[in-house]
């Protein structure tokens, strides 16, 4: 079996355009086929070496990579190359062997092409390539964000960190953490990372140290340097003595891991930090007399890196995220029972930062199955699991509790009331955006009497048959007479949980959250065009074959 695929690939190869073996393919001990093969420069006589490799896989994926590599460490400064010399490169899926070589020939000829001769550079910027080494057989990452405040070349002090949830990073245990402020070598606080207060206020805290370079600690500009004496070249002498007098004065804490953050600029305004990982008494330091002056260097020493994330907003929510006129809006959840809660952590995970929640509920465990709560929080108020549910999500997030006593009383208790209704108006305004998902219909007759900036209200029939939308000023005649007249909202099948008499509507999170994410995806099509008008719509569902969905607007 190994010695006909060997020799069947042997036989493709030899048989490419441009493509020559130099060292014959043979099978290594792990079943690997090894070889060398030569591949002629487009349109010259030249002709580049490189080291292949084919994994059993091929022509299969090896987990989510390629299982076939070409490298050389000779073409380490050309782009696109990993440390160990093999050509980054991503292919479309084949599970013909012959068309797959071809594949992945002609892409290392792109390659050629592209970086090898023409020598060409991405405009996007790659990060620092580098292989996270353990620390006493575990891993330690730091997450960090922008600060409102610029860093000098040779500026270094101490920074301090919160601890994070542990975890798995594959094998070993990882400890992670979050970075929350820099101070200077005299402790004064100058710059605080740009989390939600709730991540700001977030316990277990430690200190760490930070030198900030200006230039990138790299080699060939895209590989982190790895020894410490390589570094030495990029901070002044002040550094040492930094890194001198915090080991001299924590001579207690010998042999306990201290996180030294590297910084260095990407561009005119971006900023990245890596992380190494020291050992308390143990510093990559030495002194030495030159010129009859005591000077400061690093050692002979690999360098222990840790792992870091840049988690800024824009590189927090750069995968996707709703239009600015909802994420940059002040938004306010009225009930987040399924709707609210499934509302709530939308706009959360798709990068709004000002939300407001109320609700006068208590979470049961049976809500779980059909919002966005857990079950291990146990029976509390909804606002508080909600609230904490959305800090876990994003590290942006601002969320406000109303009190609801009071909104209960500034809503229905006081309505009527000339002073009492313009001062709810008054204090309403105070948001962009205020979302009814409480289904109580005298809330809704009392809020639609008021102008406020945008209203939408969102309920569903029995069964999550439909989902009715209000979205316009003075809906409450629009959104009965949906329920009363046209839709059939049938009641007679409701769940009746067990004790007291408690009906509600039946639907699992998978019929609500369906339409839910349909209807807040309309909605932002519709805000993310100023030549769109956002009207009042309902959804309905059709499952008798294909399931679909129907939007109609009024």
């Amino acid at each position: 079996m190994t010695d006909k695929r060997l020799h069947t690939i042997q036989q493709i190869f030899s048989e490419l355009s441009g493509v020559s073996i130099e060292t014959p393919l043979n099978s290594d001990l792990e079943f690997n086929i090894v070889g060398k093969i030569k591949v002629q420069v487009e349109t010259t006589d030249e002709y580049l070496l490189f080291d292949v490799k084919i994994y059993p896989e091929y022509p299969l994926k090896r987990m989510d990579v390629e299982s076939i590599t070409f490298s050389n460490t000779d073409y380490l400064s050309y782009g696109h190359v990993m440390g160990d010399g093999s050509i980054c490169r991503h292919t479309s899926h084949q599970i013909d062997l012959k068309k797959k070589i071809e594949v992945d020939i002609n892409s290392l000829k792109r390659w050629i092409w592209r970086y090898y001769l023409n020598k060409d550079n991405d405009d996007h910027y790659e990060h620092l390539i580098l292989q996270p080494k353990e620390f006493k057989d575990s891993h330690f990452s730091f997450l960090f964000t922008e600060v409102d405040y610029v860093f000098s070349k040779h500026q270094f002090g101490f920074f301090e960190y919160s601890k994070i949830n542990n975890g798995l990073y594959y094998e070993k245990i990882i400890f992670n953490h979050v970075i929350q402020e820099f101070r200077d070598s005299s402790s004064k606080l100058i710059a605080q990372c740009n989390w939600s207060s709730a991540i700001k206020q977030l316990p277990n805290k430690d200190i760490g140290i930070y030198v900030f370079l200006e230039n990138p600690p790299a080699i060939n500009g895209k590989f982190i340097i790895t020894n410490w004496e390589d570094i030495e070249y990029l901070v002044n002498q002040d550094v040492f003595t930094f890194l001198h007098s915090v080991q001299k004065n924590n001579l207690k804490l010998n042999g306990k891991p201290i996180p030294f953050l590297i910084g260095y600029k990407i561009s005119d305004t971006e900023i990245h930090w890596q992380v190494a990982i020291l050992d308390i008494g143990k510093f990559p330091i030495e002194s030495y007399r030159e010129d009859r002056v005591w000077r400061g260097g690093f050692i002979n020493e690999n360098i222990t890196w840790g792992i870091t994330r840049n988690c800024s907003y824009n590189y927090f929510f750069g995968r996707g995220k709703l239009t600015e006129k909802i994420t940059k809006s002040k938004i306010l959840i009225v009930g987040i029972g399924a709707i609210g809660s499934m509302v709530a952590t939308t706009l959360t995970r798709c990068g709004c930062t000002n939300i407001d929640v109320v609700d006068y509920d208590i979470k049961e465990p049976e809500n779980v199955c059909r919002s966005e709560y857990s079950f291990l929080s146990g029976i509390c108020n909804k606002v508080d699991d909600l609230s904490n549910q959305l800090f876990s999500i994003s590290p942006f997030v601002e969320v406000g509790i109303i009190d609801v006593r009071m909104f209960h009383v500034d809503t229905k208790v006081a309505q009527g009331l000339t002073n009492a209704t313009n001062d709810l108006q008054r204090r309403l305004l105070h948001y962009d955006i205020i979302i009814d998902c409480s289904t109580d219909n005298d809330l809704l007759y009392i809020l639609g009497k008021l102008e406020l900036k945008m209203l939408i209200t969102l309920s569903i029939t029995n069964n999550a048959k439909e989902l009715v939308c209000s979205v316009e000023p003075n809906s409450y005649n629009w959104v009965m007479n949906q329920y009363e007249n046209v839709l059939e909202n049938e009641l007679e099948d409701i769940h009746n949980p067990t004790g007291c008499w408690s009906p509600t509507f039946k639907a699992s999170y998978n019929d609500i959250n369906t339409l839910v994410q349909f209807a807040i995806k309309h909605i932002n099509i519709k805000l993310s065009n100023d030549n769109k008008l956002l009207r009042n719509f309902v959804l309905k569902t059709n499952d008798d074959d294909v399931f679909s969905i129907k939007l109609d607007e009024f």
